[in-house]
């Protein structure tokens, strides 16, 4: 049996381009209804064709519903509400019978091949000092999308790009230099705008002890090794670092100025080379190259764009913080002044975080918390469990002493405590399989309930895939945690009838499949005693 979600959305898709032709409508095609009387899946897709051919929604429902009818088994109704809205309800059977193939596949029930390559950038923090929180949130959501876009098949490849050249780094050498002076009883004299914090006097300790010939490559080396032991520390994992120096050095910001040029998109005034980027819809022209022959930042991630793109990605990601909400329209404007889609690449902005404890901060320096203290104090799985609780355009308040909380205060604690329990409940189970033909004996609504929350995964999976935003994924598995909580303490699984015992038992598989599944694909470790 194919999984129904998919399957009906699939086939929406089909009859839309069948008889209404190839619309710009985007998936999801549907979504999960607010009310259990309005069916298991509803779809304002009849709303959405009627806007664009410009005709009445009612009338394409009714296509779309015969349509539906010929096409699915195992819906048990179809049924319009005006406007347009289209309701499905899905019969006992189809339940049972798709309970009884995630037993057999599992996770892969929920699965399915795209064969797309996705190139996923992001983190790409300046090396000029330890990861903040801030990054750890881009981190940990740019880390968990991956995870999606691999479970649907997809070959990703997670990239980090290393600004390592211009004045800031410049300034972060000179600010070593100065330390290495004080330290030495030398007179110095800090950089007013350069770096100042406790990390710069551990690397010029280090720069001390070992005097390298290299000063710059070794403060860099020291400082890349520090945000990739941070990342680690994280569970967040890279396959490319990418240098901004080396794309310099291999001459292919050149190259890409020099085709913008053939191209007649670049123009010299005030002794710099400009971008003509208010030809493509941009409110002020961009530099390149300053009037000191230095590359701007900008000229460089045309040059690193350009090579995503020729490196045979189908799709690029990036994630940025909100201080580049404005570059946004300037690097798509350029991918199409180079003759590619703008629609390749997506640009998702992560808003900042905030702490919230009331513990002391004096061994954090006031407020000043590093993402490595946050991981060492709150442990791995909370870290990437509270980063993604909100959505990425939203502020994050992280709370520091709910995270550490034992307790169902602890959404993250509450879902891992129904995994925890449903392991004990089969611990004590003794020599029962979990055969699926005890399911046909699953009759009460309560758990005909669990069975629909159980194929809900498949619908929220989607939403993450299609929307980049992991929060769908902690409210589902929440809300799953939630009803089988209350389902255990209202039915009893071991004890009843020897047919309704193994039918819970199965039920219960399959919930603690969706909660396992979820939470790997946040990145956390389903606990299985607690």
């Amino acid at each position: 049996m194919k999984n129904l979600y998919r399957e009906i959305c699939f086939s929406l898709r089909e009859i839309v381009n069948k008889r209404f032709g190839k619309l710009p409508i985007l998936p999801p095609w549907g979504e999960i209804p607010p009310q259990a009387s309005f069916g298991d899946f509803s779809t304002m897709v009849a709303l959405k064709i009627g806007s664009y051919l410009k005709k009445g929604p009612f009338s394409i429902a009714c296509i779309l519903k015969e349509e539906l009818e010929k096409r699915l088994k195992g819906i048990e109704k179809i049924e319009i509400v005006k406007p347009g809205f289209i309701n499905l309800f899905f019969a006992r059977k189809t339940l049972l019978d798709s309970l009884k193939v995630i037993l057999k596949k599992k996770e892969n029930y929920f699965s399915f091949r795209e064969k797309r390559r996705v190139l996923i950038e992001f983190v790409s923090a300046n090396p000029t000092g330890p990861l903040s929180i801030a990054h750890g949130r881009q981190a940990v959501v740019g880390d968990i999308v991956a995870n999606v876009l691999e479970f649907f098949g997809n070959r990703v490849v997670r990239e980090y790009y290393l600004n390592d050249v211009g004045r800031q780094i410049d300034l972060l050498i000179t600010s070593v230099e100065e330390r290495m002076k004080e330290i030495e009883g030398k007179a110095f004299s800090l950089p007013q705008d350069g770096y100042w914090g406790d990390y710069v006097k551990d690397i010029a300790k280090e720069a001390i002890k070992k005097r390298p010939k290299n000063l710059k490559g070794f403060v860099l080396s020291y400082i890349l090794n520090e945000i990739k032991k941070d990342l680690k520390k994280l569970g967040v994992r890279f396959e490319r670092w990418v240098s901004q120096k080396e794309l310099i050095n291999k001459g292919k910001v050149e190259k890409v100025i020099a085709l913008l040029e053939r191209k007649g998109l670049a123009y010299v005034k005030d002794g710099a080379l400009w971008f003509p980027s208010t030809k493509f819809g941009d409110d002020k022209d961009r530099v390149l190259m300053k009037s000191d022959g230095e590359f701007t930042y900008f000229a460089s991630d045309i040059a690193y764009h350009k090579d995503k793109v020729e490196r045979g990605f189908d799709k690029l990601i990036n994630l940025w913080g909100p201080d580049h909400h404005g570059y946004i329209k300037r690097v798509k404007i350029s991918l199409k002044a180079l003759g590619f889609k703008e629609d390749i690449l997506d640009i998702l902005i992560i808003q900042l975080v905030k702490i919230k404890t009331k513990e002391r901060m004096s061994r954090r320096r006031g407020t000043a918390i590093s993402l490595s203290e946050l991981v060492e104090d709150v442990g791995k799985d909370a870290a990437r469990f509270y980063y993604t609780s909100r959505k990425n355009s939203s502020h994050l308040e992280f709370d520091i002493d709910k995270a550490k909380e034992a307790s169902f205060e602890n959404p993250l604690y509450y879902i891992q405590y129904a995994h925890a329990r449903i392991c004990s409940i089969f611990r004590k189970k003794g020599k029962r399989k979990l055969e699926p033909c005890w399911i046909d004996f699953l009759k009460d609504e309560k758990e005909l309930l669990i069975i629909r929350k159980i194929l809900q995964l498949s619908y929220c999976l989607e939403r993450v895939y299609y929307t980049f935003e992991p929060v769908f994924l902690i409210e589902y598995l929440k809300d799953m945690a939630n009803h089988f909580h209350k389902f255990y303490e209202e039915r009893k699984v071991l004890g009843e009838d020897e047919k309704v015992t193994r039918a819970r038992l199965a039920l219960l598989e399959g919930v603690r499949i969706v909660l396992s599944c979820g939470l790997k694909l946040l990145g956390i470790e389903p606990a299985r005693r607690m």
